[in-house]
């Protein structure tokens, strides 16, 4: 049960971070080829390899959960 609360909080601390900083970098009137892109934002401050290590965090963390789901050791 422990593996399994720990993985939740994990992934769901990767996700929002993923998710505020998407939010964040939307907040800028910077646009390519007419349209607003997140990812390019990112790119351009340098944001990219933070992006990755929390979308790393949270498929770590489902992946933990998942695996406490099914762990017999309880």
């Amino acid at each position: 049960m422990k593996k399994v609360i720990f993985g939740s909080v994990m992934f769901l601390a990767g996700l929002i971070s993923a998710a505020v900083l998407l939010a964040g970098t939307m907040a800028n009137d910077w646009t390519l080829n007419g349209s607003p892109s997140s990812f390019w934002n990112m790119s351009r401050y340098g944001l990219m390899p933070a992006f990755y290590i929390f979308v790393a965090v949270a498929v770590l963390g489902a992946v933990i959960a998942i695996w406490g789901l099914f762990d017999n050791a309880d």
